[in-house]
């Protein structure tokens, strides 16, 4: 039989992320497979975008510097990699909810085909709150930072109560308030732990491309007619963008865990789970 994580109960720092390491362990060879399935073209997307966006400021740097000014170019890349990187975090969202709304509904056998339809169902709402709540941080960071970190917080509930309450962007929002109503130190401090966990994972990936730097580094200070911006190279670049990607990919960890929180706060406030449980034990009497 099929070993199965129930989501629907409280938990503690330390069993959230033992539970988040084993639903990886368990499932993250099928989950990882859908994801690169549903998010190759926007991943693709973000990659080509990056590096046009490097070639572009890298080649206008020197104006960029001394005339403090933009060429068309370098306005276009940033516009194509911020659009990118919304479209790819709304699909693995999307992904990771669904496939994680479909484990728990079918005890752990994921209907694929299924998944796949409700990506495409919720795909324009995740974007749309993906676009205000990133929105409404960085209002909140250039009001003055902790409002930003706040917000953040709160607001990383929505995207589970959006997929597995069906709620509209705004009540998905606004229920993202109500739920972490006095828990937000603990919340707060879950989600830093688990940031702290992902960064470290994420830095493993950056080693080769730090070791390049310094290597080329090295062998560049020896050349006194050298130019510093020759370190950037297409070695260079391929490195910074595997590293890119694997912490793109990473963020399914971070979704993960979020849902644990969710479903954790969920439990403690609004008792569903305890609830079904016992409507499952009648049923079965």
């Amino acid at each position: 039989m099929k070993e199965t994580i129930d989501f629907k109960k409280q938990r503690e720092l330390g069993a959230i992320i033992t539970d988040t390491f084993k639903f990886v362990r368990l499932e993250g060879k099928d989950l990882v497979g859908l994801i690169l399935q549903t998010t190759w073209l926007a991943l693709l997307a973000v990659i080509l975008s990056y590096v046009y966006y490097t070639q572009a400021t890298l080649g206008n740097f020197e104006k960029i510097l001394i005339e403090d000014s933009f060429s068309s170019n370098v306005i276009l890349s940033i516009f194509l990699f911020l659009a990118s990187i919304i479209v790819f975090y709304a699909l693995i969202y999307c992904t990771v909810l669904m496939y994680i709304k479909s484990y728990i509904a079918h005890q752990g056998m994921v209907q694929i085909d299924s998944v796949k339809k409700e990506i495409k169902d919720y795909f324009w709402s995740m974007m749309g709150l993906n676009v205000l709540v990133g929105v409404i941080v960085v209002a909140g960071i250039f009001l003055c930072v902790l409002p930003g970190i706040y917000l953040m917080v709160c607001l990383s509930l929505a995207f589970p109560i959006l997929i597995f309450e069906r709620n509209s962007i705004g009540d998905a929002i606004s229920n993202s308030f109500k739920l972490i109503k006095n828990e937000w130190w603990n919340t707060f401090a879950t989600l830093l732990v688990i940031y702290i966990l992902y960064s470290v994972v994420s830095m493993i990936f950056q080693i080769p491309q730090l070791l390049y730097f310094f290597v080329k580094g090295f062998a560049l200070s020896n050349d006194v007619s050298g130019n510093p911006f020759d370190i950037i190279d297409w070695v260079s670049i391929t490195l910074d963008v595997i590293a890119m990607v694997a912490g793109y990919l990473l963020n399914t960890f971070l979704i993960i865990a979020i849902v644990f929180v969710y479903y954790h706060l969920n439990e403690k406030k609004n008792f569903t789970g305890t609830l079904e449980s016992i409507e499952k034990l009648g049923q079965r009497e």
